[in-house]
């Protein structure tokens, strides 16, 4: 080869690669003024030090020494650069400062995303019987209705399956008899200690527990308080403070498994209001969400499926006006870890979401007792 032709050969590489970094700094850029606004606005922070000040004025943050305050920081830098990654791999979503950004992934894993008891279903739990689908509206949400209390916040408790079942119960005394109460998970948590048939799958309040078992509970003992009756606490109390006196204001009457199928998903919902479901919370890039629909690329290559319990209250099916998200059909959720979090304690995830990888949601409706009548529908 002639030098003058090695030279332009080295002199087109070099050139290539200074492009390829330009275009990677730009997107790298974009991506930042995506991610690192604490609050939405137009005047993106621009530094790291600026926005952790921002992070901790906003969510109260204070660290017992300078060295934990320092390591915090550091952890809040390695998030920042997470969310980025997050917002490639889950693009109709919007990733970026939230009130976990100074936890490591660890952390937030052993805080909030729970045990993962599997729930093992009784012979004895019935199907609900299969609902036509042809003529469900397009969009539905139980929350506008006014069938949804405010989101709560579990805190540290591993007790997402008392709030995903009371959730359901609440939406279902609300179509029973056209009132919201805020209803008790303290009482689950303290009362609903009973395991299944053999013994192999019990509830353990603050240590997991399985809705399952938290709907027989509500089933057989005569119904549920309110909150302000019987407080959550974040922990268990160690005794039951249910007496025969005690004000129960909802009670179930049955509940049953829905068909385990998107479109029954959706037609359950519109007829018997809010449902409980298991999502696969750890492929949910959940620690950096602010907003949007949830649909990452997701590895299933891990054998290990982690399930929260949640509550579908809606559905979206791909009539949103925003160009990002058009024509993304989008299920609505309620969550139970506060509402500075997600959409105001919200978030949607995308149709496929609910079954990937091979988890099945167990989805489950409830039917409450009319307090007038004394009936069931």
């Amino acid at each position: 080869m002639a030098a003058s032709s090695f030279y332009s050969l080295i002199l087109l590489i070099s050139l290539l690669s200074t492009t390829f970094t330009s275009m990677q700094g730009f997107i790298d850029d974009r991506l930042i003024q995506q991610v690192v606004s604490s609050d939405g606005r137009d005047d993106l922070l621009t530094s790291a030090e600026h926005q952790f000040s921002a992070f901790k004025k906003k969510y109260g943050k204070t660290y017992p020494t300078q060295d934990e305050e320092d390591y915090r920081f550091g952890v809040f830098i390695s998030n920042l650069r997470r969310a980025r990654r997050n917002q490639m791999m889950d693009p109709t979503a919007v990733h970026g400062v939230t009130k976990f950004s100074d936890l490591t992934p660890s952390e937030f894993g052993r805080r909030y995303l729970g045990s993962g008891r599997q729930i093992q279903l009784s012979k004895d739990l019935s199907k609900g019987p299969i609902l036509p689908t042809d003529d469900l509206p397009l969009t539905m949400n139980w929350t506008a209705k006014g069938a949804v209390t405010p989101v709560k916040n579990q805190g540290t408790c591993d007790g997402c399956w008392a709030f995903s079942t009371i959730a359901v119960l609440e939406g279902a005394h609300f179509l029973a008899n056209g009132q919201l109460f805020n209803l008790s998970e303290q009482q689950l948590i303290d009362c609903s200690t009973e395991c299944n048939k053999n013994g192999k799958v019990c509830n353990h309040g603050c240590e997991g527990g399985n809705r399952v078992l938290a709907f027989k509970y509500m089933e057989n003992s005569g119904g549920v308080v309110q909150a302000k009756n019987y407080r959550f606490i974040g922990n268990n109390s160690g005794l039951c403070n249910v007496t025969e006196n005690s004000q129960i204001v909802a009670s179930l009457c049955r509940f049953h498994l829905i068909e385990d199928d998107h479109d029954q998903y959706a037609a359950n919902l519109v007829k018997h209001g809010p449902i409980a479901v298991s999502i696969p919370i750890k492929f949910l890039p959940a620690q950096t969400y602010t907003g949007g629909v949830f649909c990452p690329q997701v590895n299933c290559m891990s054998n290990e499926i982690t399930r929260h319990a949640v509550v579908l209250v809606g559905y979206n099916n791909g009539t949103s006006t925003d160009s990002d998200q058009k024509k993304v059909f989008s299920w609505i959720v309620k969550n139970s870890w506060g509402n500075d979090w997600g959409e105001g304690g919200f978030f949607r995830v995308c149709r496929g979401l609910l079954k990937a990888c091979g988890n099945h949601p167990v989805a489950l409706y409830a039917i409450a007792k009319n307090n007038t009548t004394g009936s069931c529908a």
